[in-house]
């Protein structure tokens, strides 16, 4: 079935593209099995050529893909540059300097009682991935992943959201820089991901909401099917009174906004230390004043991308309204312009664990004021989620603020900074508790989509091992071997007559 893409910002007609019948789903599976076996068969540097190439004509086309990416987001061509083009293209960089090592064998130590032994792990590729892609960032969050699996060896099967099929059929196009069936882009629905997980793929990587993460762990859980899940968060930037304030409102503004705060590192709660409260409350009313919305290259924040996401943010204010919360920046909801997804920035104060913006993720442009007294009442605070995706906090004292970050149970943090965690692809990215399970991104994210093997390897020449039977007459050298290795005292001279002794039956 062919169907029309709409832009969320003014509903004009982006282009059409194709719906994947749910009945293929066996087919799509199949052909990416067979494919397998040649893409896999490739070395590392052979597949990475192709990962080079992919590079390359994304650069090529980099102003095409950032005003595919902003007409089918709402958001703006700057962010659509920078944060999808640019970090796609970094993330593929990264994965071609990285792989060659990731995948060749990796040597370990073998202890000295399997002396003439050798260790090592071996990495090969699990088979069919496949990957399915949010909406926020439907670009850089489908290469980034896309990458480290086929750098690996495997073949993808990629389902972008439904909510932005444009970005999904450019995405298409590019998978024609591969050899046929190896990187399979298919479009549909929820139906689409059901019928595809049913499928039994070797491994899935889902990035989405923590309720559909579940039914995926699931279902993926009634046949051991491993997964990496990236799902939602309900991050806190902690400010200190020792902390820059200018800098530290500057990256609020950022943090809370960027996107029209539809990132999962969005910065939804805001807890800054009493003694500085109302200064830094001033300074980030005033770093929101200075924002313009638009679609132009020029503009700082875009529009929300899906109508049910506006929605959704419009209720979780008017809640906080109702329930007492002070609008600071912004517009209450009864004023905004529903002809439109743009919702100007709201930053709001006087907030109650009860309200529902303290607990549920939000991603919108709202950010949550909230006065701390001590240091453990902080990381309380910050810690009172069901999410565990990352975090920020600001201060000059640096001791304290690895104290800090040592004591958030979150899968990231960021010292004087904010998000930008995600973007260094040498750093391992997931969360945990609600947040996820797993991680990619780093040399973790490579091995992620790999079967690790450990390896002990003898050269054969010996006939016996001391552990081998027969155990008659072994018993009294055993314990000599152990107490003069591991034992309080290391006596080498006994050690190695009782191994040598072992040795000879």
């Amino acid at each position: 079935m062919v169907l029309k893409a709409q832009a969320p910002a003014d509903g004009a007609v982006l282009g059409s593209f194709e719906e994947t019948p749910v009945t293929e789903a066996g087919q799509i599976f199949e052909n990416s099995r067979e494919a397998q076996h040649s893409w896999g068969a490739l070395s590392t540097v052979q597949r990475l050529s192709y990962l080079k190439r992919f590079r390359h004509v994304l650069v090529d086309l980099q102003e095409e893909i950032a005003d595919i990416i902003a007409a089918s987001t709402g958001k703006t061509k700057t962010d659509a540059l920078t944060t999808e083009v640019m970090g796609a293209a970094d993330a593929l960089k990264h994965v071609e300097k990285e792989a060659p090592s990731v995948m060749s064998n990796e040597k370990v130590k073998t202890p000295i009682h399997f002396a003439g032994k050798a260790s090592y792990i071996n990495r090969k590729p699990r088979g069919t991935v496949l990957i399915v892609s949010p909406w926020n960032f439907p670009f850089q969050l489908a290469v980034s992943p896309v990458a480290e699996a086929l750098a690996a060896g495997n073949t993808v099967i990629l389902k972008p959201s439904e909510d932005t099929p444009m970005v999904g059929e450019l995405l298409r196009r590019l998978s024609s820089l591969f050899p046929e069936h190896v990187m399979q882009v298919v479009m549909g629905d929820a139906d689409l991901g059901e019928a595809l997980t049913s499928e039994d793929p070797d491994f899935i990587h889902f990035t989405g909401s923590v309720s559909t993460g579940r039914k995926i762990q699931e279902k993926a859980a009634q046949k051991l099917i491993p997964t990496i899940l990236e799902l939602g968060g309900k991050d806190a930037m902690t400010v200190f009174e020792d902390a820059n304030l200018q800098r530290a409102a500057k990256a609020a503004v950022w943090g809370s906004f960027h996107n029209s705060g539809q990132v999962c590192l969005s910065t939804e709660r805001v807890f800054v230390q009493a003694g500085v409260y109302d200064s830094f409350l001033t300074e980030v009313k005033q770093e929101a004043a200075k924002l313009r919305q638009g679609k132009d290259e020029d503009a700082d924040i875009g529009s929300m991308t899906t109508r049910r996401q506006y929605e959704h943010v419009k209720e979780q204010v008017q809640d906080a309204l109702d329930q007492g919360a002070i609008l600071e920046t912004g517009r209450a909801p009864g004023d905004w312009d529903d002809s439109s997804l743009f919702i100007e920035p709201v930053i709001l104060t006087n907030i109650k664990p009860s309200m529902a913006l303290w607990s549920v993720e939000t991603f919108g442009p709202v950010m949550p004021i909230m006065a701390f007294e001590t240091e453990e009442e902080a990381v309380t605070l910050a810690n009172d989620t069901e999410y565990g995706l990352g975090g920020s906090v600001f201060t000059s004292d640096i001791g304290r603020a690895e104290r800090f970050t040592g004591r958030m149970r979150t899968g990231n943090m960021n010292i004087n900074e904010v998000l930008v965690s995600v973007a260094n692809f040498h750093l391992p990215y997931g969360g945990v508790k609600n947040s996820g399970i797993g991680k990619y991104h780093g040399r973790d994210g490579i091995r992620s989509f790999c079967i690790e093997t450990s390896v002990l390897a003898d050269k054969g020449t010996e006939d016996n091992e001391i552990i081998w039977y027969p155990n008659a007459g072994k018993y009294d050298l055993f314990l000599d071997m152990i107490s003069n290795f591991w034992g309080r005292r290391r006596n080498w001279k006994s050690f190695i007559q009782s191994y040598m002794s072992l040795n000879k039956f």
